[in-house]
């Protein structure tokens, strides 16, 4: 006796993932240029002189004040945050206020009003220790 043998379905269909692996590789490289130049051109400070004073060390959190279109625009560790959210912002990113350090790094071209709203965010935050960055004579901040 004669036994046929079962007759399996073909798959339905394979799906090819290469132009996928291609498309999603295009983009990282993309994305990785753009962030490259995005941050070079970003928060460029020119700090205040400075001829006293010691250097920092330990953990600690910086915001830069620049001016951005004629505004001051606020980067929370090189991240671009409206004014308004910085205070929620900080609280985000420094795990215990009574601990952390803050340094405002701020161009020596803005007024005291640009600098303002980033220590009455850190103020609102809880922070306990925020320190305004300057140039020291010899070069380093």
């Amino acid at each position: 006796m004669r036994t046929r043998a079962a007759h399996h379905a073909p798959p339905l269909g394979k799906i090819n993932v290469t132009p996928l692996i291609d498309v999603v590789m295009v983009l990282i490289v993309f994305y990785l240029i753009v962030g490259r130049l995005a941050q070079s051109e970003r928060a460029r400070v020119e700090l205040p002189g400075a001829s006293a004073g010691a250097a920092e060390t330990g953990p600690s959190v910086t915001i830069t004040v620049s001016l951005v279109d004629g505004r001051p625009a606020y980067f929370l560790e090189g991240v671009l945050v409206p004014g308004a959210d910085l205070a929620g912002a900080i609280r985000a990113a420094v795990p215990s206020p009574a601990e952390a350090s803050v340094h405002i790094r701020a161009d020596r071209a803005l007024a005291y009003d640009a600098v303002a709203p980033a220590i009455l965010a850190c103020r609102e935050a809880g922070l306990v220790s925020v320190k305004l960055v300057a140039q020291r004579e010899g070069g380093s901040p």
